[in-house]
């Protein structure tokens, strides 16, 4: 099975992953994946994958209230479209909306002006891969369903630690039952995702000079609230 490009995966996606945090249906997300195990995957996982989606919004949901503040400056890494956007322009943070994909920013942009339109001046959109150029310079910076995605985490890391002050991010775990089926059958690895064990974080955090606040296990991986102590 060849490995898809992220960009592309959510150049295809995208509108339906919005659907997947409000707990509708997601089934005509695309795989990369045999027909079968696509239908198989659809009727058997992704109804649990969906309950996960709306825990892990109502958890961003509470860092966000915990964490931002108005006249913030904040990154919203893997933006989507745009659902923790709108949220901490709501909270009057001004947000920086990043993403790989013109489609998750047209995305973001349309969420905006629909939900936020107010604060439509509070809001820029940049199209960067962050696993190759640093983030600007922010108070707080989220990146949620996006590690899973990228293949080079420690320059993706150092590009967003090196930027910000408060850093939350959803982490796959390897030791995982569920990752570790994966890694033994790649074919039901039907979205390419990489998983990147706690200790090579810890070590990352550390030469980054970033400490961990809190580390919470989510689904089959880790939510990290990590901060800055330069």
């Amino acid at each position: 099975m060849t490995q898809e490009n992220p960009k592309d995966y959510w150049d295809k996606n995208i509108d339906n992953w919005g659907k997947f945090y409000l707990e509708s249906s997601h089934s005509q997300e695309e795989f990369n994946s045999p027909s079968w195990l696509t239908k198989l995957y659809r009727g058997l996982v992704v109804p649990i994958e969906a309950r996960l989606m709306a825990q892990r919004y109502r958890l961003t949901i509470d860092f966000i209230d915990r964490y931002v503040k108005p006249g913030m400056v904040v990154a919203d890494v893997g933006c989507g479209t745009g659902i923790f956007t709108v949220e901490m322009l709501k909270r009057g943070a001004r947000v920086i909306a990043i993403d790989i994909s013109a489609s998750s920013l047209e995305s973001t942009k349309k969420n905006v002006f629909i939900n936020a339109p107010e604060s439509l001046d509070s809001v820029r959109f940049l199209q960067l891969n962050v696993s190759e150029k640093s983030i600007p310079t922010v108070d707080i910076a989220i990146a949620m369903g996006v590690t899973p995605y990228v293949t080079e985490i420690e320059p993706f890391y150092q590009n967003i630690l090196s930027q910000t002050r408060i850093f939350y991010c959803l982490v796959l775990d390897p030791k995982h039952w569920a990752n570790k089926i994966r890694q033994i059958f790649p074919i039901l690895n039907v979205r390419n995702v990489h998983c990147f064990n706690r200790n090579r974080i810890d070590d990352i955090l550390r030469r980054n000079n970033c400490s961990l606040i809190e580390r919470l296990d989510f689904a089959s991986g880790y939510l990290d609230i990590t901060e800055s102590i330069r």
